[in-house]
């Protein structure tokens, strides 16, 4: 292969989503990794002549399944894009290790824990402040939990509305259980008389 064609299938390989890590190439187009290190003398040199960033194809030993699944709940409650070829572009491995462990970044953010049909990335319709607190009681009422990060893996869309309102999940809390202090006491003096 001549360099202009190891490159174009290098960077085919990074268009089409594919794995440019060293012994995953090797595993799967052996022709590929062997003309490039011919050519180039080393796999992430033929990389940088590809224009591939390589600190973001370096094997991550560290990102086990469990590793991976908890960086996702991280990225859902801090609230950074969902979407794969956001994240395939600002985190190449843990994308890649994601696929790695669960075929799909869907697969991926559904083994995290992560309810998909609660995530968009913008404000659910009819959900204003008042309805905000009526949905925060009704969690309170039936024993679901309150901790945001079971709520926004739960339920993102309504979660992250929460705390943009309020500032964050904690004044939420404070102002439903406020306001519920305060109905509670006007309905007491109103018995009282």
């Amino acid at each position: 292969m001549i360099r202009e064609t190891i490159i174009r299938k290098i960077v085919e390989r990074d268009v089409a989503g594919e794995s440019l890590l060293d012994d995953v190439v090797r595993r799967d187009d052996e022709l590929l990794h062997v003309a490039a290190c011919n050519e180039f003398g080393a796999w992430n040199t033929a990389l940088q002549y590809a224009g591939v960033d390589v600190r973001h194809v370096g094997d991550r030993r560290d990102l086990t399944q469990a590793r991976v699944e908890q960086q996702l709940r991280r990225l859902c409650t801090t609230g950074y894009d969902l979407g794969a070829m956001v994240n395939r572009n600002r985190d190449r491995p843990l994308y890649e290790a994601a696929l790695r462990y669960h075929g799909t970044w869907r697969a991926a953010l559904t083994a995290a824990g992560i309810n998909l049909a609660n995530v968009s990335r913008r404000r659910p319709e009819h959900f204003d402040r008042e309805t905000m607190i009526l949905w925060i009681r009704q969690r309170q009422a039936v024993g679901q939990s309150m901790t945001y990060t079971e709520v926004c893996l739960e339920n993102r869309d309504k979660a992250m509305a929460i705390r943009r309102t309020f500032g964050s999940w904690s004044k939420a809390i404070k102002a439903v259980n406020t306001e519920e202090d305060g109905s509670t006491n006007a309905a007491n003096f109103a018995e009282g008389q």
